[in-house]
């Protein structure tokens, strides 16, 4: 699983570890995760544009999640804007691996 990343930043997460890591297949609300400064531990691509953001698990990740979700939380713009365009480039640098 290494392969696809464009750094070794990331170690090795498994995708069916519920216990530790939360997934979501949503750069929105990745990139409100990483705003409310959750630990992104890894992008897996599962097509050429899209990928599954790994973090590691938190007892009020699924809070602010539903807070997303319900839009009762909040971000400043641009750290958003910024997290949201460093997903996307991450994303686009891993077309090449995958």
């Amino acid at each position: 699983m290494n392969k696809h990343r464009g750094s070794d930043e990331f170690g090795h997460v498994t995708l069916d570890d519920y216990e530790n890591y939360y997934y979501s297949n949503d750069i929105d609300v990745a990139s409100v995760l990483i705003c409310k400064g959750y630990e992104l531990q890894d992008v897996v691509p599962i097509s050429h544009n899209k990928a599954t953001f790994v973090f590691k698990n938190n007892e009020a990740i699924t809070d602010a999640v539903e807070g997303f979700w319900s839009n009762r939380i909040e971000v400043h713009p641009l750290e958003f804007a910024n997290h949201r365009k460093n997903l996307k480039s991450r994303i686009f640098g891993m077309r090449k691996d995958y």
